[in-house]
């Protein structure tokens, strides 16, 4: 019997309150239709604390880069906190694509 896991990828990242934050994303498969979303969230109650922004580099390419401001970064409490990255690849398909945790730094 074949396994084919469909878990999400792990993406975890650290960044300093206040600052602004790019992290670039290499997929190696066409992303050529997709649209995406992001949170970063508390892992204690779920709640959604900042939105960052999906921005597609080279969708044949699979690149796209996932940015927050510092003015969001700045609003974010030092510690562990959630990110989560989803997709809706064309004909409706929905997938989280990445889960790991954001470390904030004073």
């Amino acid at each position: 019997m074949a396994i084919a896991p469909q878990t999400p990828g792990e993406l975890s990242i650290s960044l300093c309150r206040g600052d602004d934050y790019s992290t670039l994303v290499d997929l190696s498969i066409s992303i050529v239709g997709y649209t995406w979303s992001a949170a970063i969230y508390s892992l204690s109650t779920g709640t959604t604390l900042v939105y960052p922004t999906i921005s597609v580099v080279n969708a044949s390419a699979g690149t796209f880069t996932v940015s927050i401001t510092d003015t969001q970064a700045a609003t974010l409490p030092p510690g562990t906190l959630g990110i989560r990255i989803d997709w809706t690849a064309p004909g409706d398909m929905k997938r989280r694509a990445f889960e790991g945790v954001c470390e904030v730094l004073r």
